[in-house]
């Protein structure tokens, strides 16, 4: 399965493209996960509270340090608030 869309072409996908490809390859059973549309689960509404933080810390990296870090640094806490989020959600529901 490709993440790419076939008529889908830039730089950061012919960079990238073979490579993430792979990476999903090895994520078996969270294709339909992918699927989804945005902002349903697993990703957070627009007026999420956290995600709010992430974009307003993002910003004042983006001033002190420049886009690439701000983006490294949002990219890297997303990832992890995403991780946390779906262990709180599975603790609740074990807890139930």
């Amino acid at each position: 399965m490709s993440y790419f869309d076939d008529n889908e072409s830039s730089p950061a996908i012919e960079l990238w493209g073979d490579r993430v490809s792979s990476y999903i390859d090895g994520q078996e059973g969270v294709g339909t996960l992918r699927s989804r549309i945005q902002p349903n689960p697993p990703w957070p509404e627009s007026d999420n509270a956290m995600l709010g933080y992430l974009i307003a810390r993002a910003m004042e990296i983006h001033e002190e340090h420049g886009p690439e870090s701000a983006i490294a640094w949002v990219a890297v806490h997303a990832w992890f608030e995403s991780a946390l989020d779906t262990r709180a959600e599975m603790i609740r529901h074990l807890g139930a």
